[in-house]
């Protein structure tokens, strides 16, 4: 409580620093109405559109703006986005899965395509984000666009709830530094370099922080323990390109301990470390009176994770030679690869009609997953009594059969001006996975304008997300097993979204429904979990968003989601989001105060989706405080969770009796310098 009145005191005594200083520049922290209107979107429709005409529901942040905000990261900007929410679980200290309109299933979040640059940003093993490139850094993105709802007719698989498309910066120098709570250091820098038409761009950034300290219940002997949670994270992106033809290579790794792993806790035992490289090539060309550009990228994954299975003593009447020796095991999760190729034209028809069309495809090569283990993780998980023990971590399992996926794609839109004031938009595209089926996903939409301020979009769209490597091959799991036999899950969506702007007010109502088929589920087998597919409850929602400048100094946004009708298997999600940002600049200073809200959610208990206990919903407060000092040099001082709120949040599966603890305030000091 003393470190929140000393921040507050900081706040109120700031201003006075600086208001007779004539020399400094002027609104150096300038961001005004107009800046949040004049956005461009490109990832909808593969086309730049306003926010007005822009066919889908979309919330876009600009770095201008995401400078200002007490987030770091991908996960932590998602609070303020309607719809979108992110929450730690006990998978791994590092797991903030998101979900988009209330509705996730699996852990790796891979009904939400996120997109950097355009290159997909997916683990190939489980085609999504959230478990190989946790924490997501905003320090080298431009711009980020949220689009919610099927994106499919253009992207295919994947994108079924949702796209997240980020662009990084460009021909910046910048280095940056900050430490903080939890003995916490972080560094980066941007270098870029023209010569001639050519330009080198390099963005590279290094994290390191000891972890919050926590007394939670052991999931082995239920008494309270202390764990903690540190973290390391590295991230490089290099990028050559011209007017044309661009290069792109990135590398990101994370490395965890102790907390969670596996939802059990094992101080000394647990760890996590995962690498995601990319390397993608795209150049443009002209035929005819068609634009198009070719695009060729290659993904790598590799992870490793170690965990403790049993309490000791817990096999000492079930192994042989009987001991009373902890299981311990050690996945190795190595070479995940994907190749894709793509064709994609633009065709300007005429001066309001435009037809986009191309071609896709991907190969996804997934080898053997294995496990180290002291005792036979095979006999366990089918529970063959009893189970040989080696005293070392020296007995090799596989537990994810080795797959490979040809994925064939095909797809078209087209747009055009009608009746004056509306544009339609007409898309489709077609997708065949290899032993696994094809799905067609269409695009139907017309948005219209009123007037010079208010627009109404009716939107109509199908999506699908096929089955993943690990859904189908998962083998040797004593929680969860692949099936083979597993159907793409698809997505009917229809929305009508109320959109106005006016000189210092911007305001959004939506509304939607989702249906969904052969939702792909963790169904219960009575030993354990089985991927499998069933029918689920159609969702409804509401979410709205607004923005408003006071005077030239106080600038506000507030959002808010309701999810009338949310299906009974995502019972972790939230019903209920909203969020507050509140910016004042004055000069050379700006502070930012960013507020969210989640509701209450359900976690399992007792090793059953059917038996939950419900968590509390909560309300966290961040601020920041940065101040230029001159025009290349910043310093900021910022706090997230500044009241210390102890909440909780669910973990993936039933094995834990208490909600996931989380972090509590974190106070960062940083210096910006650009040159």
């Amino acid at each position: 409580m003393k470190l929140s009145i000393c921040y507050f005191s900081i706040l109120v005594l700031t201003p006075c620093v600086f208001v007779n200083g004539a020399e400094l520049q002027k609104d150096l922290f300038d961001l005004s109405i107009e800046d949040l209107f004049d956005v461009k979107v490109e990832g909808s429709t593969l086309t730049t559109e306003s926010l007005k005409t822009v066919p889908s529901a979309v919330t876009v942040f600009e770095y201008k703006e995401i400078n200002r905000l007490a987030v770091g990261t991908l996960d932590e900007l998602m609070p303020l986005v309607p719809g979108f929410q992110s929450y730690r679980t006990a998978s791994s200290s590092v797991h903030y899965p998101f979900s988009s309109r209330g509705r996730r299933i699996g852990s790796p979040a891979s009904e939400i395509l996120i997109l950097i640059d355009g290159q997909r940003i997916e683990e190939p093993r489980v085609s999504g984000s959230a478990v190989i490139m946790p924490k997501i850094s905003l320090n080298n993105i431009q711009k980020v666009e949220f689009i919610r709802g099927p994106g499919a007719a253009i992207y295919g698989s994947n994108a079924m709830m949702g796209i997240i498309n980020m662009q990084t910066r460009k021909k910046e120098n910048e280095f940056s530094f900050s430490f903080g709570s939890f003995n916490r250091k972080k560094a980066y820098a941007l270098i870029t370099n023209t010569m001639g038409d050519v330009t080198l761009d390099l963005f590279s950034q290094i994290s390191d922080d000891k972890g919050d300290d926590f007394f939670v219940k052991d999931t082995f002997s239920g008494n309270r323990i202390y764990t903690d949670d540190p973290r390391k994270q590295f991230d490089i992106n290099f990028k050559v390109y011209s007017d044309k033809t661009r290069l792109s290579v990135s590398h990101n790794q994370f490395s965890s301990k102790n907390f969670y792993e596996l939802d059990r806790i094992s101080n000394g035992i647990n760890y996590r470390k995962g690498q995601l490289s990319t390397i993608s090539f795209k150049h443009a060309f002209n035929w005819l009176s068609v634009k198009s550009h070719f695009w060729s990228s290659f993904s790598k994954s590799n992870a490793e994770i170690a965990s403790q299975l049993t309490a000791p003593g817990q096999l000492v009447d079930f192994s042989v030679p009987s001991t009373d020796d902890v299981f311990l095991i050690k996945a190795i999760l190595n070479d995940y690869k994907q190749n894709k190729v793509q064709w994609h034209n633009d065709w300007a028809i005429k001066e309001n009609a435009n037809l986009k069309f191309g071609f896709e495809f991907r190969h996804i090569k997934a080898p053997e997953g294995y496990s180290l283990g002291n005792f036979n993780l095979e006999d366990l998980s089918n529970q063959k009594y009893p189970i040989p023990y080696f005293g070392e971590l020296s007995h090799s399992v596989v537990v994810q059969l080795a797959s490979k996926r040809d994925i064939l794609g095909a797809y078209v839109q087209y747009q055009q001006s009608v009746f004056e004031s509306s544009n339609l938009t007409l898309g489709a595209r077609y997708d065949d996975f290899s032993h696994i089926g094809s799905q067609l996903s269409p695009r139907l939409s017309l948005v219209t304008q009123l007037n010079n301020n208010q627009s109404i979009k009716f939107l109509y769209g199908q999506a699908y997300r096929a089955p993943t490597e690990n859904e189908l091959n998962l083998v040797n799991n004593p929680v969860i097993e692949g099936n083979l036999n597993l159907r793409s899950e698809t997505l009917s969506n229809s929305e009508i979204i109320w959109l106005g702007q006016w000189s210092k007010t911007g305001l959004s109502i939506g509304y939607f429904e989702n249906h969904f088929k052969d939702s792909i589920i963790q169904n219960s087998t009575g030993n354990g979990l089985i991927y499998d597919n069933a029918e689920q409850e159609d969702a409804k929602g509401l979410e709205f968003e607004l923005s408003h400048e006071v005077n030239e100094n106080w600038l506000i946004k507030g959002t808010y989601s309701k999810f009338n009708s949310k299906q009974d298997l995502s019972f972790r999600e939230a019903t209920e989001l909203a969020s507050l940002m509140v910016n004042y600049q004055y000069h050379n200073l700006n502070v930012n105060f960013i507020s969210w809200y989640q509701s209450s959610r359900e976690m399992a208990v007792e090793s059953s989706n059917k038996k939950r206990i419900k968590l509390d919903g909560y309300w966290l407060v961040s601020s920041k405080i940065q101040y230029k000092l001159t025009t290349h040099l910043d310093v900021y001082f910022q706090a997230k969770n500044i009241f210390n709120e102890a909440y909780f949040t669910p973990p993936a599966n039933a094995v834990l009796e208490e909600g996931v603890a989380n972090r509590g305030r974190e106070i960062t000091l940083g210096i910006k310098w650009s040159f």
